[in-house]
């Protein structure tokens, strides 16, 4: 969520915008047709369950048209011993492989840790498939990014 963000768009003449997390997005908003996930929002839920249960919110908050533009960073693309060994740990505790935890730091200033769930496109469709989406289609980023859309099934 961001301030900024919302400033910008009431520049931009939108006379109707907010600043709220999801979780306060009700029906009462309306119906929507596009849900923009980028730079990594998809995986700020943290967990397959968590993603899941997003995407089953969203499918009630969307249109039969409805669809979701995300991107993604596939966690079996340029990896290393050391990643395939992270994935090892992660499968054996039950997460997915590309659940990582993270902070962001900036000079001394540092977040908490948390969880950020990387997907493959082959991943992205069985999350979605349990929650009334298909993908629909996949481009290719600079590797390992990719940009998926799901649609409303």
């Amino acid at each position: 969520m961001s301030p900024g963000a919302i400033e910008v768009c009431r520049r931009r003449g939108v006379r109707d915008v907010r600043l709220l997390p999801l979780a306060a997005v009700g029906a009462d908003l309306g119906v929507f047709d596009t849900v923009l996930m980028m730079c990594g929002n998809f995986g700020l839920p943290g967990s397959a369950g968590e993603a899941a249960a997003i995407l089953r919110r969203l499918h009630a908050l969307t249109s039969e048209n409805g669809r979701i533009v995300l991107d993604s960073v596939d966690p079996y693309v340029d990896v290393d011993d050391a990643d395939i060994a992270y994935q090892d740990r992660n499968r054996a505790r039950g997460r997915m492989p590309g659940q990582v935890t993270i902070r962001i730091r900036y000079g001394e200033r540092a977040t908490p840790w948390h969880d950020l769930l990387l997907v493959s496109a082959a991943e992205l469709e069985g999350l979605a498939a349990g929650a009334g989406w298909r993908l629909g289609q996949v481009f290719e980023g600079e590797p390992p990014d990719y940009y998926g859309v799901l649609v409303n099934v």
